[in-house]
């Protein structure tokens, strides 16, 4: 019995059975299956598609075609983002994925990339991510029947190892940052600053008088595109004002005196920066007034642990130990901290940056430890006495 006009059909080629449905006047196949039951149940899928505009008429794109259109013309990337993108599709996306048309990706055939990249479970989900965003707009769009970029099954991610400094380590790297932008680190492990945001601070953001400090920018790199000022933090929550201690409203009017002096002994040696055609007074710089760069202030980083005497660890470690200081100093508002860093999800704040104590636990378990007071009882037998002779009375 043939099939009704607009319905499709079933054909039987050398290997097997497939099914169209013809769109704007051209066809659109299915895979060819084994048996002619499985074909009609792929054509009916192709009707619903169709039927619901989920159905696009034209040549399938390849994965390569796909995620480059993605990149170059759908995603609203920073540079920074766009340029890590760029990196995994053509080094880890195209060269396993590229020629497979978009209907034969598979959850199954994306689990064995993951597999064979041969990553940490961290990296296995970055390298999924730009697949995963570029696949969903295609489903959107009619390209594929659903993502199967969201039915890969990952290995479990495990738990970050980053901790926190104590109190007594913290106090340690503080008194060993001295001298000309010292203050950068007591913003980073204080207040908990990201990098990018200490070190795309402008003498704009800070009012002394009042002792805050605005938070607009950050300073990052992207490959190609050089050194940039990024006009917006990290997400949205992350543009704030902070409230400074006076300490580090001192430390920040210190910074700007000494840069000053270094300005004016330096002349036309001071070179300063300039973004996009106009002069940025950065808050903190190298001794030339050039901005630093990620690589220097790691690398700064790791000098200023090695004077601690610590051993080198990652610079965000500075702001878990703001995070969990922070707790302790504010007294448990985990709102206020969740402010101050920037987030907008305080369990976020709670859950990722902040970790016990090591002088918090001794001190809980020292505190178990103390002789408990003699117990004094609410009253004595006479006491219950008098209370019951008076309750007689009043009956």
């Amino acid at each position: 019995m043939r099939a009704a006009k607009g319905e499709g059909s079933v054909m039987k080629t050398a290997t097997g059975y497939r099914g169209y449905v013809t769109i704007d006047g051209k066809r659109k196949y299915t895979s060819v299956f084994k048996t002619k039951a499985l074909a009609s149940q792929a054509k009916r899928e192709l009707l619903a598609r169709k039927d619901d505009g989920r159905l696009v008429a034209g040549k399938v794109p390849s994965v390569e075609q796909w995620m480059n259109h993605w990149l170059d013309n759908v995603a609203k990337h920073r540079p920074t983002t766009y340029a890590t993108n760029k990196w995994v599709v053509d080094k880890k996306i195209v060269p396993e994925l590229g020629t497979i048309k978009l209907p034969s990706v598979t959850a199954e055939r994306l689990e064995q990339w993951v597999a064979d990249l041969g990553v940490a479970p961290s990296s296995q989900r970055r390298y999924l991510a730009p697949l995963r965003a570029a696949l969903n707009v295609a489903f959107k769009r009619g390209h594929i029947p659903f993502n199967p970029a969201d039915r890969v099954e990952l290995e479990a991610k495990g738990k970050p190892n980053t901790t926190s400094f104590s109190r007594e380590d913290r106090d340690a790297i503080l008194a060993a940052a001295t001298g000309y932008n010292s203050a950068r680190w007591h913003l980073a492990l204080r207040i908990g600053l990201r990098p990018a945001e200490a070190l795309g601070l402008t003498w704009q953001n800070f009012n002394a008088k009042t002792g805050t400090l605005s938070v607009t920018h950050q300073l990052l790199y992207a490959k190609g595109k050089g050194l940039y000022h990024q006009p917006e933090p990290k997400t949205e929550a992350g543009e704030r004002v902070i409230q400074l201690p006076k300490s580090l409203v001192q430390l920040l009017v210190e910074q700007r005196r000494t840069q000053m002096q270094m300005m004016a002994e330096q002349g036309d040696e001071w070179k300063g920066w300039e973004y996009a055609g106009a002069p940025v007074a950065l808050m903190f710089t190298q001794d030339n007034g050039r901005p630093i760069q990620a690589r220097m202030d790691t690398a700064r980083w790791k000098a200023l642990l090695e004077r601690a005497g610590l051993a080198a660890t990652k610079r965000y470690q500075s702001r878990h130990t703001a995070a969990s200081h922070l707790l302790v100093e504010s007294g448990g508002d985990v709102a206020v901290v969740a402010d101050t860093l920037g987030h907008a999800d305080s369990g976020f704040t709670y859950r990722t940056y902040v970790h016990p104590l090591e002088e918090r636990k001794r001190a809980l378990a020292e505190k178990m430890d103390a002789p408990s007071a003699p117990y004094a009882a609410p009253y004595d037998a006479s006491d219950a006495e008098r209370g019951r002779t008076v309750e007689a009375g009043n009956r």
